[in-house]
């Protein structure tokens, strides 16, 4: 079991959650895709509005997280292209937009919805909250999970310290 910031995180939470990642950062995409991954979420990410458009055609994902600014392209191409394959299938991709500006932020792109807006840098538990609440139907048998504890050391009359574990269920709280 491991934990950041106090928020379980189990392998496996997200067994079966399929999510693009769209980031011109590098490294921002590398750390999403590694705690996602690590969670058994499956993964694909994209430097660009155009590679995600092209993955889009053969990957169809639970939940999209992708960055609001793009040099050179807009993210509009991105969000219209997947009202166009909801009115076309009628399944509803989430998307969580995420930016380093604090300026022109959600209000930026008022015609096209999207479901969470984060500011870099943000709380990776809020990230995994988000995702969780968006696909809330593809993780609901992996939200409570049995862990072992660690409850105290006690020490014996030889001098040796035991451990003692006991059983829990591990639940992770997405509702803010």
């Amino acid at each position: 079991m491991n934990f950041i910031n106090g928020f379980c995180l189990t392998n496996g939470l997200l067994k079966g959650v399929k999510v693009l990642v769209v980031d011109n950062d590098r490294d921002s995409r590398d750390l999403y895709a590694f705690l996602l991954k690590h969670l058994s979420a499956s993964v694909i990410t994209a430097g660009s509005v155009k590679q995600a458009l092209e993955i889009l055609s053969w990957f169809t994902p639970n939940i999209i997280v992708s960055e609001i600014r793009f040099l050179g392209e807009s993210i509009y191409t991105l969000l219209n292209t997947l009202s166009a394959m909801e009115a076309d299938n009628g399944n509803h991709i989430p998307i969580i937009v995420t930016s380093t500006s604090t300026t022109g932020t959600h209000e930026q792109i008022p015609d096209v919805e999207f479901e969470e807006y984060l500011l870099k840098p943000f709380d990776l538990d809020k990230f995994v909250s988000m995702i969780i609440n968006q696909v809330q139907e593809d993780v609901t048998e992996n939200f409570y999970l049995p862990v072992l504890v660690y409850t105290n050391i006690l020490s014996t009359s030889q001098g040796h310290n035991r451990v003692e574990f006991s059983s829990a269920t591990c639940r992770n709280n997405t509702k803010e």
